[in-house]
């Protein structure tokens, strides 16, 4: 699909313009979504800060108030396409449009919350760690006792996930250097609340209201309940599945379903969430191949978490993937798999340097990225693990690389840690 725009001055624009691309990399402003409607005048302000000129979507072909301004044509990547590109066919130009329409239907809401940070990181820190842990520990005894008290220990699940929900509103940083630590725990256990967190950081970035939220974060604690119910044979298998293994797999979603059901106080969005977490925005998920708006959008991104999640984990069949390579895996899948939006979110709640990324620093030494700086986004906060040449340091406290100081240091490079 390609959008007729206009290059247009910041200076020109005015509220309700559709914003399609800057005249810079989107990651490089507080902007949290790639194509947005100004809506308000601080969005304005915050353009005239970091942009000269932005591409406007024109929307209406017979507008004549653009007419003064430069026209272009952009992919639905936002890559500017030559003239000879400009021209399509009526099929193409009805498939314009009806990629057009189901891009509307499937649009991010407007954040209904801003949320800033409460608390310093380490004041927040003590209260991730124990919310993390209830967390952990009641969702283990919950599942594995789910058949015979399950509609008693939901409740304290629930109130676990809201202690963590309230921790992440209040600073995300700590829970989600947390979650990229490494952990001997089994990855079934910790996979449900690795994933919450993503999905609280996202639901955060976004805007949503707080029982939203919490919808969210339930619905990713226990979409992998129906689990289970399957062999363990299969789920501990270091190998490929054959088809029939994979189609009994994907049976725990019926399962999962079944058994939220079953605890008759999990609400309509919840079993929503459990029932099409693996639906894929393209129609290729299971178990209905429903498509676009068809999935419920907390179950897209808890879909997207789930998956970031396990590409990032150690699990029995395969090595975790480092942070940064999987944003950019995620990211190869959106035209296809997944909803561009919905990955420049989570991109945007990682941050460019995700908490728990280890880094080369440009004075030599090594560090963990341990904080965003949600203004200056190349300049997180950092613990300096090792000097320039390697030697391990004792701990350090944290180094906020955007504070003013006699020396400018910088992230120079990304560090596998498996190196």
């Amino acid at each position: 699909m390609n959008i007729e725009t206009v290059k247009i001055p910041v200076s020109d624009l005015t509220l309700g313009m559709l914003v399609v691309r800057l005249d810079r990399p989107w990651l490089e402003t507080p902007f949290k979504l790639q194509g947005f409607r100004i809506e308000h005048r601080n969005e304005l302000e915050q353009l005239a800060e970091y942009c000269k000129y932005v591409y406007i979507d024109i929307e209406n072909r017979s507008q004549s108030g653009f007419r003064k301004y430069e026209r272009a044509t952009l992919t639905q990547e936002g890559e500017l396409v030559g003239a000879e590109s400009q021209f399509e066919s009526s099929a193409a130009g009805e498939a314009r449009q009806r990629k057009t329409k189901e891009a509307k239907t499937t649009r991010i809401p407007p954040p209904a919350v801003e949320y800033g940070i409460e608390a310093e990181f380490s004041d927040e820190l003590p209260r991730a760690l124990e919310a993390v842990g209830n967390l952990k520990r009641s969702l283990k005894t919950f599942v594995q006792s789910i058949d015979r008290d399950g509609r008693r220990l939901i409740s304290d699940v629930r109130h676990h996930a809201q202690a963590l929900e309230e921790s992440m509103l209040r600073n995300p940083d700590p829970c989600m250097l947390i979650r990229a630590l490494p952990s001997d725990e089994p990855f079934s256990f910790r996979h449900g609340v690795h994933t919450a967190i993503l999905g609280i950081a996202m639901g955060r970035e976004l805007g949503f209201r707080r029982q939203k939220i919490h919808e969210m974060t339930m619905g990713a604690l226990l979409a992998d309940i129906g689990k289970t119910r399957l062999p363990k044979e299969l789920l501990r298998a270091a190998r490929r599945l054959d088809s029939r293994e994979t189609a009994i797999i994907q049976l725990h979603v019926k399962f999962g379903v079944d058994m939220a059901e079953g605890l008759n106080s999990l609400s309509p969005e919840i079993l929503e969430i459990i029932a099409t977490h693996h639906e894929r925005f393209n129609g290729s998920g299971y178990p209905s191949g429903l498509s676009g708006a068809q999935i419920p959008l907390s179950a897209r991104i808890v879909g997207l978490v789930d998956s970031f999640d396990a590409l990032t984990s150690e699990r029995t069949y395969s090595e975790p993937i480092p942070i940064h390579e999987a944003v950019q895996e995620l990211y190869a899948a959106t035209v296809d798999v997944y909803q561009r939006d919905l990955v420049e979110c989570l991109i945007q709640a990682l941050g460019t340097h995700p908490v728990g990324t280890l880094v080369e620093l440009s004075d030599g030494s090594i560090a963990v990225v341990v904080a965003l700086n949600r203004h200056r986004r190349l300049l997180p906060c950092v613990v300096r693990v090792a000097d320039k040449a390697r030697r391990p340091l004792a701990a350090q406290g944290v180094t906020d690389l955007s504070a003013a100081g006699s020396e400018v240091v910088t992230v120079k490079d990304v560090i596998d840690p498996g190196m």
